[in-house]
């Protein structure tokens, strides 16, 4: 039988027990997996862009298409392009723009060796090499902002160029497509021509006049062959891109 004294007794050591393990307890979460060491992320940062390419004279003169390069039986012309001979780029229906700046300009110009007129096919090439990118960002967009503005349709009257030389009245048709081509921004500008069939029996002329920019360096083209009148542009576009890849890669 148990006395006053030694009940008393027997609730404290039992207070006592509860406090102990109360305590273990408490040490034994201090020491869980909440207060693992944490590893400290390093802060990410983006890339920066790359700057854009100069290119140099001696670059882009090592790097010019060869006549074999434009297509078969492809030769070197004299460069007689209305809008090359007054030092400027061509737009829509012979028209003509001239670069901001003072770029250094490289004109070309090739045919190839036919007596037909339905096999007719002709290049002209312009490169303007600008002291900073900036400035063939902005002819860029001086031919971009002029394609644009070019009418669907339009009439063009006869324009007498030279002694014993005048473009027939034709009438046009016009639209444009800008998209990215080898890393170089790229706009189309497709047009066609058709003159009346009493001048010429191939009386449809398809002419692809493309722009293309890349750090200093901007590119004005035109190519165009003639069809019948149902004859489809789409070869001539075809034709245009491959031989605007074939520089482009070249020039990289």
């Amino acid at each position: 039988m148990m006395t006053r004294d030694s009940t008393r007794a027997t609730n404290r050591r039992g207070r006592l027990i509860a406090v102990t393990l109360a305590a273990i307890a408490g040490i034994t979460s201090c020491s869980g997996s909440d207060e693992r060491p944490r590893t400290r992320q390093a802060p990410t940062t983006s890339p920066s862009p790359s700057a854009p390419p100069r290119y140099t004279a001696e670059h882009v003169r090592a790097r010019l298409l060869t006549p074999e390069e434009v297509g078969k039986e492809i030769f070197s012309a004299p460069v007689e392009f209305l809008p090359f001979k007054s030092k400027k780029a061509p737009s829509c229906s012979l028209s003509e723009v001239k670069l901001p700046g003072d770029p250094e300009l490289i004109f070309r110009q090739f045919a190839n060796r036919t007596r037909r007129a339905a096999d007719e096919v002709r290049y002209a090439q312009l490169i303007a090499r600008f002291p900073s990118p900036a400035g063939a960002a902005e002819a860029y967009t001086t031919l971009r902002q002029k394609a644009r503005s070019c009418p669907a349709k339009q009439h063009v009257p006869p324009r007498r160029v030279r002694k014993n030389f005048t473009l027939f009245p034709h009438d046009d048709t016009w639209r444009v497509n800008e998209d990215s081509l080898m890393g170089w921004q790229h706009l189309r500008g497709l047009e066609r021509q058709v003159i009346p069939r009493n001048y010429t029996k191939y009386n449809v002329l398809h002419y692809m006049y493309d722009y293309a920019v890349r750090g200093n360096l901007l590119i004005a083209t035109a190519y165009w062959e003639r069809t019948e009148p149902d004859g489809s542009g789409e070869p001539t576009a075809g034709r245009a891109t491959e031989i605007l890849t074939k520089q482009l890669r070249k020039l990289g």
